[in-house]
């Protein structure tokens, strides 16, 4: 059975929000079916390298009556299994594709809030972002989660509870970008940085002053 490419089961997924139904859903889960070999692919080089996550897999979530649920990427503790949600994937990008008309106003600002505006200025960046690597990111996100590399790399003597969910879930979005960045790397000896034109550095974020 030939596996599906991203660029198809991203298709299929478009069609799903273009007009949910059982039918659309239907042709989208069967498409996922055939994405083993693929998502084998990426937990190989993703995943089950770091520590502590060698026993895991990579899924994508099915529709249940229709309708799919979840975040875009969650784990599965007690199957060992990253569920990846293609369509809030989709939505994602499609947030990131706006972020640059929505920080022009007070909303996609914060309304004053430098944590959100933070978060909505590096989705607008993420945009820049080919499709099939979007959702690697979002599985690194999950990673950075789950692992809580961002308080070990990012925040040794702060407390987790004194961490804004926004601040929280930028952090782990940078960290997953260098982790994509290090993959991009090592699979096709390009710089990502270089050849997507991301022109975004952590240290100009860092505070509320810059």
């Amino acid at each position: 059975m030939q596996t599906m490419s991203w660029s198809q089961i991203e298709k299929l997924g478009l069609a799903y929000i273009k007009k949910p139904s059982a039918t659309t859903a239907a042709s989208l889960d069967k498409g996922l079916m055939r994405s083993s070999a693929f998502l084998e692919t990426i937990a190989r080089f993703c995943v089950r390298r770091r520590q502590g996550l060698a026993d895991t897999s990579v899924a994508f979530r099915l529709s249940e009556d229709g309708v799919y649920n979840g975040a875009a990427c969650e784990f599965d503790a007690e199957k060992r299994v990253f569920l990846i949600n293609v369509i809030e994937v989709l939505k994602f990008q499609e947030y990131c594709q706006k972020a640059p008309e929505l920080i022009q106003t007070p909303e996609g600002r914060g309304n004053g809030s430098f944590s959100i505006y933070r978060l909505n200025a590096y989705k607008a960046e993420l945009r820049k972002l080919p499709s099939y690597l979007t959702f690697v990111l979002l599985l690194f996100q999950q990673i950075a989660q789950i692992l809580e590399v961002t308080y070990v790399e990012k925040k040794r003597s702060i407390p987790k509870k004194e961490l804004a969910k926004e601040d929280l879930d930028y952090l782990n979005l940078v960290w997953a970008f260098l982790e994509l960045e290090n993959v991009y790397r090592n699979l096709k000896g390009n710089d990502l940085r270089r050849d997507i034109k991301f022109t975004w550095f952590e240290s100009e974020w860092a505070t509320e002053k810059k």
